[in-house]
């Protein structure tokens, strides 16, 4: 009787251990399943990291572009107040470089077709009366041109004695 009592301890230890490893491989599967999941989570949180990141550095990109045409715009609004526009007796526009500034450098003009394009064009004198444009050719007459003189009319008949 000894021996069967020591037998069914023995099955009872190893359905012990069989129960135990049984459980234990219902929980290795729930920790799979879980490091699974984690994985998953993590990779979705590295994908939106990923894009936010992208995100941001189009972000600084286009930030750096806004301030460099910031910038160029201020440069251009300090030329720009350097001129005011001035009409010619005959009529005509140029912008023509401030008082002010033409202890700085000597007076002249820029052409206002050029400038609003945001080309700096200063105008060439062109004969005694106008402004020339070297860079789209415009040609500005400052002054009216003075009245011709009238013409004389010689005949050429001969005259009748």
């Amino acid at each position: 009787m000894l021996a069967e009592i020591t037998a069914a301890v023995q099955s009872l230890r190893t359905l012990g251990e069989l129960a135990k490893a049984a459980n234990s491989l219902s929980n290795q599967q729930e920790i799979v399943m879980a490091v699974s999941d984690v994985n998953f989570r993590l990779m979705e949180a590295m994908t939106v990291a990923l894009a936010s990141q992208e995100r941001h550095s189009a972000l600084l990109t286009r930030i750096s572009d806004l301030e460099k045409e910031i910038n160029d715009l201020k440069i251009k609004q300090s030329a720009a107040e350097k001129y005011s526009l001035h009409k010619f007796p005959t009529g005509t526009f140029a912008y023509r470089l401030k008082d002010e500034y033409e202890e700085i450098q000597p007076g002249h003009y820029l052409c206002i077709k050029c400038n609003d394009t945001g080309i700096h064009s200063k105008l060439q004198p062109f004969g005694s009366r106008r402004l020339k444009c070297t860079t789209c050719q415009t040609v500005i007459q400052t002054e009216a041109d003075p009245p011709s003189p009238p013409k004389k009319y010689v005949s050429t008949a001969r005259p009748r004695w």
